[in-house]
């Protein structure tokens, strides 16, 4: 087993990434969930600390896998430990989180937590070979992986700094694991993982506030196909320049500006985008109100 000293060596970059400011959307999310499920307190605070050990791991690995320069507004971790102790570190905390569920001492918390994990890198698998390929998904297929994936939703997540989708479902199966609730929450929680997936991808392109904690376009300099910019490939298909611009990974502040006023924005992309979120609006609302009224 490793020291204290050794520990806290292993630890750097995630302690480096812990200590930035976030908005404690997570802990909002579970306290949410708490008031319906009502499991025993003990257990909430084991799990939200699980949840958030996972949650910044998964950013350590998501900004090596996307390139990234800034998280939070700081250098990325890995940019200041470098890669290899950052990509070791993020697998310990997994690991630490796993031996921190098996303590739970329930079987279904166990399975949660396995079933979870696997869905996790099986979205964001399926996101690095879109881009890494050059494969614009269908519309289906992006929000089918934004309900598993933590490079979207964070996802992965801020980006907002929120959970994934597959952390969403991890931490209220982790909580149902210990109550008596038998409701099922998985259609509101991935109706939670699209509506804020499609959000940030809205003002990844058009806030500004966004821009000072995020490089103008991010989403054009990794290489991603979000939401808009696979809206507007799919409806003009014989438009190349869109895919080579994401081909490219620029930084150039001039070519993305370019790509989001010349080519994006002059489609009905961002209109749709935003009736988009509209709608998850509501799909998230709609159940919420029904649940605040059978628990009243």
């Amino acid at each position: 087993m490793a020291t204290e000293t050794n520990e806290r060596k292993l630890l750097e970059p995630y302690a480096y990434i812990s200590e930035l400011p976030g908005k404690n959307v997570r802990g909002k999310m579970v306290s949410a969930f708490q008031s319906w499920l009502r499991a025993p307190p003990d257990a909430v605070e084991s799990i939200q600390s699980i949840v958030d050990q996972l949650h910044n791991a998964s950013l350590l690995i998501d900004d090596i896998e996307d390139d990234s320069e800034m998280r939070r507004g700081q250098p990325v971790a890995h940019h200041i430990f470098g890669v290899p102790a950052t990509i070791n570190c993020a697998n310990y905390v997994y690991f630490l989180s796993l031996q921190r569920c098996q303590a739970l001492g329930n079987p279904k918390a166990m399975q949660v937590y396995t079933n979870e994990m696997l869905r996790l890198h099986q979205g964001q698998g399926l996101d690095i070979f879109w881009r890494d390929h050059l494969q614009c998904p269908t519309v289906d297929e992006y929000l089918e992986m934004v309900q598993n994936s933590y490079v979207y939703f964070i996802l992965s997540i801020l980006k907002l700094d929120i959970l994934t989708g597959g952390l969403f479902r991890l931490a209220v199966g982790l909580m149902q694991a210990f109550s008596d609730c038998t409701l099922d929450f998985t259609p509101l929680v991935n109706a939670l993982a699209v509506y804020f997936q499609i959000r940030d991808d809205y003002i990844n392109l058009l806030d500004e506030a966004y821009m000072e904690n995020k490089s103008f376009c991010e989403d054009l300099t990794e290489g991603k196909f979000s939401f808009p910019l696979i809206v507007a490939i799919r409806e003009n298909p014989q438009d190349t320049r869109l895919l080579s611009i994401l081909k490219q990974r620029t930084k150039s502040v001039q070519l993305k500006q370019y790509a989001d006023s010349s080519i994006i924005g002059v489609t009905k992309t961002m209109m749709r985008t935003n009736g988009l979120v509209d709608v998850h609006e509501a799909v998230v609302l709609n159940p919420i109100e029904a649940l605040c009224v059978s628990f009243t």
